[in-house]
Parts: C-alpha cells; sequence; structure tokens
C-alpha cells in the first residue's frame, strides 16, 4: 500500500492500518518511541516552534473558557437551590444523602449535555471519521509556517470551549461545592491535567485526539451519576423503594463495563496506540512537533483510568467477601469505619454514595429491611 501526500511516499503493508493484536499494540507503540523519542540528532527540538505556539494563545479563547466557567459555576447554584434541594425536601431524602444530592443532580446534568454534544460532533453529524479510522488522524497535517494559524472547525471549537469551561468550574467545585473525599487531591490533578491537555491539543490543532478524549469519558460519569441519584432515592421518607435499588444495581453494572470499555480498551486502542502509529506511518523524516510531549500526557491520563479502576475492583471485593453490605464511596470506607467504631455503631450507614469519576458504586447485599 503505496501513502502518497504532498510529495511524500511511503509504502506499508495493509495490516499496519488495522487494529493491532496486544503484542503488536506494544510493539509499533515502541517502534514510534524509538524513531521519534530517543532520536534528538534525526528529529531536533524546535524551540522557535515552541514559542510561536505559545505566542498563539488568543486572549478572547482564555476570557471566553472563563467566563464560561463562571456560568457554569452560577448554574449549578440556580439548579442546586431552584431545583434539587426543593426536590430533596419535597422527597424526603435521608439527610446524609442530601448533602451529596445537588452535586449529582448537576454532574449528571452537565455531563449528560456535554457528551451527547461530543457524540453529535464526533459521530453523528457524519463530518469526521477520526473514530473509525483513528489511525489516520495524522495524516496530512504539514507543521509548516502556517500551521499555527489554522482555524479549528467551529463544531470542534465550541466542544472545547465548553470542555476548558467545565473543567475550569470543576477546580472550583471540587474545593469549594462537592463533598471532600480521599482522593479529592487526585481529581484537581485530573482536572489540571484535563485543562492543560485541551490547551495543549487545541494550541496545537492535535482536536482530533482531543476530541476522542472527550467523546470517550464523558458517558461513565453519566451513568456514575444515574447510580448515585439512585442511591439516594432508595431510602427517602422512612420506606425503601427497590425499584431504586435494581436501577443502583443495574447503574453500577452498566458503569462498570463502561470504564473498562471505554476508558481501558477504547482510550488505548483509539487513542493511545494511534497517537503513536499515526506519527510513525505518516511523519518519519518530518518533524512531528511535540509529539513525545503530547502523548506523555495521554498516558498520565490512563494512569488515572487504571488507579480510579482499582477502586471499582475494591468495591466489587468488599461486596463479594461480605466486608461491605452497604452502597459506599470506598475513597471514604475507612474514614466511615473509624467513626463507626467510635461511636459504637455496628450498621453502616444509609445513603454513602458512589464515587466521583472512577470509584464505583456497588451492588448492596441488603438484608431484612421494612
Amino acid at each position: 500500500m503505496a501513502i502518497v501526500f504532498d510529495g511524500y511516499s511511503r509504502v506499508y503493508p495493509a495490516s499496519y492500518y488495522e487494529d493491532p493484536s496486544l503484542t503488536e499494540f506494544f510493539h509499533r507503540i515502541g517502534l514510534s518511541l524509538g524513531e521519534f523519542a530517543f532520536n534528538s540528532t534525526k528529529y531536533p527540538h524546535d524551540y522557535a516552534f515552541t514559542l510561536r505556539m505559545l505566542r498563539s494563545w488568543r486572549l478572547v479563547d482564555v476570557g471566553g473558557a472563563v467566563l464560561l466557567a463562571v456560568l457554569f459555576t452560577a448554574l449549578r447554584y440556580v439548579i442546586s437551590v431552584c431545583f434539587s434541594l426543593p426536590v430533596a425536601n419535597w422527597l424526603q431524602i435521608q439527610p446524609a444523602s442530601k448533602l451529596k444530592w445537588p452535586e449529582s443532580i448537576w454532574k449528571f446534568i452537565a455531563y449528560s449535555g456535554l457528551w451527547l454534544y461530543s457524540l453529535y460532533v464526533v459521530l453523528l453529524s457524519g463530518r469526521y471519521d477520526f473514530f473509525h479510522n483513528p489511525v489516520d488522524i495524522l495524516r496530512g497535517i504539514i507543521f509548516d509556517e502556517n500551521y499555527l494559524e489554522k482555524p479549528l472547525p467551529s463544531d470542534i471549537y465550541w466542544m472545547y470551549a465548553l470542555q476548558l469551561g467545565f473543567y475550569l468550574h470543576s477546580v472550583y467545585a471540587t474545593l469549594f461545592m462537592d463533598a471532600w473525599r480521599k482522593d479529592s487531591i487526585m481529581m484537581l490533578f485530573h482536572h489540571g491535567l484535563t485543562i492543560f491537555l485541551l490547551e495543549f491539543s487545541l494550541l496545537m490543532k492535535y482536536y482530533k485526539t482531543g476530541a476522542l478524549v472527550l467523546f470517550l469519558h464523558d458517558l461513565s460519569d453519566i451513568i456514575l451519576e444515574f447510580t448515585k441519584i439512585n442511591v439516594y432515592l432508595k431510602d427517602r421518607g422512612k420506606k425503601f423503594f427497590l425499584l431504586n435499588e435494581w436501577l443502583a444495581n443495574i447503574g453500577f453494572v452498566i458503569f462498570a463495563f463502561s470504564w473498562a470499555w471505554f476508558r481501558l480498551y477504547w482510550f488505548p486502542l483509539k487513542v493511545l496506540y494511534p497517537s503513536h502509529w499515526s506519527v510513525y506511518l505518516y511523519h518519519q523524516g518530518r518533524d512531528p512537533k511535540m509529539f513525545v510531549f503530547f502523548n506523555s500526557m495521554l498516558f498520565a491520563l490512563q494512569i488515572l483510568h487504571i488507579y480510579w479502576f482499582y477502586f471499582i475492583v475494591l468495591l466489587l471485593v468488599r461486596v463479594a467477601t461480605g466486608t461491605q453490605r452497604e452502597i459506599e464511596d470506598t475513597r471514604e470506607y475507612e474514614e466511615a469505619e473509624r467513626h463507626r467504631r467510635l461511636n459504637g455503631h455496628q450498621e453502616s450507614p444509609s445513603g454513602d454514595d458512589a464515587s466521583q469519576d472512577g470509584a464505583a458504586t456497588s451492588i448492596r447485599h441488603r438484608t431484612n429491611k421494612d
């Protein structure tokens, strides 16, 4: 197969453009890193290009993201005061759950809107094929003098702007609005890394990779918040609602599956692999600007995926072994256990929530309860 673009031709077997086996996945990433990451004499760092990239920041883009963050924060306050808290009072949700109810309602609404827009842009609009053909994600890119000035497609631009505004809001919310958890520092690191990834890929015009990252992330958060909402709804008004129990259980199963599929399978296959292999296929003999730095951040994001999947597995093990009988946030489990021991309680309090962004909700093993 011959690939020809802009007078540059290279021949590879057809299998190079197909999904890799597990062995090929690591081998080809190694080939790419060997070619570009450890070959500074062939691909020296272009400091002039980096300086031009930094200078390409536009005040209107930064100001727009900050303004959107303020609007997201204000919208959250309005939804909490005018909707979430009145509904919680009307439903007589348990006090412990009532404190966390507005957070889950807001995140369910926000993540749903952001993901549906990502779904439209990446798949439904029909304008792009990089989800189905991610290995071609860097095909045709030429880092010429005008590269940094090339405009983004408007739908991609607004996808980025909304996500940047939301994650700037999320930094503020984690510090001042959300329940503080054992991994809240890690959440702040996650938000900061996401903001940096978004801004960097925006400046470098790596927007196809960025769009895939956004599309593959938000669905799991929607399912998680749906699960937590049903956790809060199952014990209300001094009654137990079996329907919400089942919805929470089903939500957990779907959440765990979506996390494994989207973040532990599709993210490496659709993002990590093509972000390396596409460079190898289409940029040998050229200078793939900032390639290693960008992919290092993507690997850091994958490490966070694995870190939070640990909480999912931990919760499953605790339920399977009978260590934990109630739905709880695994990041708060040790603290809650210490609190119960100090107060002489034997049963877990109902209403502790499932974790945010990766600490899963478990299937509750329920004993007889009215």
